[in-house]
């Protein structure tokens, strides 16, 4: 096991049972304990049972992120950062509804969840928000991603902040990490946000 698969901890299984193949997918039993019946694909047993973490005062929220997120970031605000970071929860939802009602709307330049546009700001702030940014519409790094599959996240329901927050690629048993994976999560990483690898085992 590598160091990218070691930490941050998720405290969540890596444990998964009942592999079905559904086409060229790979699907498991959500349950860490091979209980019940509800299947998911690697992202989604790990998305879930992240949001199923149990702690006082906390609630564990996340979403897959698609490969293009930077740079979609980057087509809402003229690639600025700062004027991103700028935006309420409220313009961020005038933000979203806009581009979705946009006949120009570029359809592969998707964004996340209102929610968790928010929690990406308040975690990573204009400054490394613009480094991802620049670095994602890079003439050199156009037709590469590395994105990770997942941004997990935790906020506090009694303060409002956001005090957990992972950047999560999810791997099969023996499923290679792409060169442009492990740039980015060496890159996260160095700015003091928790990136890594979840390599799930199976049982």
């Amino acid at each position: 096991m590598s160091d990218i698969e070691k930490m941050p901890s998720l405290r969540i299984s890596p444990n998964v049972y009942g592999r079905t193949s559904v086409g060229n997918r790979v699907n498991y039993l959500i349950n860490p304990k091979g209980e019940g019946s509800d299947m998911g694909v690697p992202e989604s047993v790990v998305l879930t049972r992240w949001r199923q973490r149990k702690f006082p005062n906390y609630t564990f929220s996340g979403e897959k992120l698609s490969s293009t997120l930077w740079r979609a970031i980057a087509n809402t605000c003229r690639g600025n950062a700062e004027e991103f970071c700028s935006l309420s929860i409220e313009q961020l939802k005038q933000l979203k509804e806009k581009k979705a009602a946009s006949k120009d709307a570029i359809g592969h330049l998707k964004l996340p969840a209102v929610s968790t546009l928010n929690a990406l700001i308040c975690i990573c702030g204009p400054e490394r928000i613009q480094v991802l940014i620049d670095k994602h519409n890079a003439k050199d790094h156009e037709g590469k991603s590395g994105v990770p599959d997942l941004f997990l996240y935790a906020k506090n329901t009694v303060t409002g902040v956001h005090a957990i927050a992972r950047f999560v690629e999810v791997k099969k048993p023996d499923e290679p990490i792409s060169i442009e994976q492990k740039s980015e999560i060496a890159l996260l990483n160095s700015m003091g946000l928790h990136a890594r690898v979840m390599r799930l085992v199976e049982k």
